[in-house]
């Protein structure tokens, strides 16, 4: 059955090969409305989670974002699907990053750096884009999925640009052997932990939420300069890529500094575009002092 799986996968980027981007938008639409009116596919949850964020809003506001957010969620997976069969430079071409210098200026001097991004726009398409501008080893971790064959092909494919794949599992090994090496290590950092005790609880919208401590934790441990990524949607099928500092010197700041100013820069990010997250993911499903 897995390699069922991984046929149907291959056979499937065959034929997203062939459809021209008006007509995977077109598609897009299709299945937006399949998945929100026929399925209803976490509408509670996206629901629940927008009234949480924007209290101010009207329902109709808050709805007219739940709309474009299941828009968003369709095109992210066809975009997905027709980057594994795109070229590097077209990849480029729609997705363009604006100012490599703020992480080059660290790496250009032989000195790793963590970087932060969040499931925000086209993350894939994004970790293709982003290492041939980046002067050093770019390293990120990833959720391996059940099927080993489609989990080997979907790493393939993402490191076709020169991305090195970790399994999130071993991301602090990784670290520690590459560490003689100029590296950016990337890590997604913007979904819910599965842990309590070892959670960042920060301000998120004004809900105290916890937050992955992982890109706090190995910064300071590695004494790395902390940098925040923002990907913004131009237009449908165009992305832009903008860095920012969040630390330079890691070494003098508290537990959870990071954490708080990734937080922030998520959340302006977000506000700017609100229907481009993944708001059908249970963010706030954990409690500070209740069981999951």
């Amino acid at each position: 059955m897995n390699r069922l799986g991984y046929l149907f996968l291959r056979g499937l980027a065959d034929v997203f090969r062939l459809i021209p981007f008006p007509v995977l938008y077109v598609l897009s639409d299709v299945f937006a409305f399949v998945l929100q009116h026929v399925v209803g596919y976490r509408r509670k949850v996206m629901d629940d989670n927008l009234a949480l964020a924007f209290p101010e809003k009207t329902e109709e506001e808050r709805r007219r974002i739940r709309n474009k957010a299941y828009r968003n969620i369709t095109d992210i997976i066809l975009e997905t699907m027709k980057g594994f069969t795109m070229s590097i430079k077209a990849t480029e071409r729609r997705c363009k990053v604006l100012n490599p210098e703020v992480p080059n200026k660290y790496l250009g001097n032989g000195q790793s750096i963590m970087l932060g991004g969040s499931h925000f726009n086209c993350w894939e398409w994004t970790g293709i884009a982003m290492p041939p501008a980046l002067k050093g080893t770019v390293v990120t971790a990833f959720k391996a999925v059940k099927n080993p064959f489609v989990d080997e092909y979907y790493n393939a494919k993402r490191s076709k640009s020169g991305m090195v794949m970790v399994n999130m599992n071993e991301t602090y090994p990784a670290m520690r052997k590459l560490s003689d090496k100029t590296c950016c290590f990337i890590l997604l950092s913007d979904q819910s932990p599965s842990n309590r005790k070892s959670a960042h609880w920060v301000d998120f919208f004004g809900v105290d939420t916890a937050f992955l401590p992982g890109l706090d934790f190995l910064a300071r441990r590695f004494q790395y300069p902390a940098v925040y990524y923002d990907v913004k949607r131009v237009r449908r099928g165009y992305y832009e890529v903008t860095y920012t500092d969040i630390c330079s010197d890691t070494s003098k700041i508290s537990e959870g500094d990071i954490t708080r100013a990734y937080a922030d820069l998520l959340e302006k990010t977000i506000r700017q575009q609100p229907e481009n997250w993944l708001w059908s993911h249970k963010r706030w499903k954990m409690s500070r002092n209740e069981p999951v």
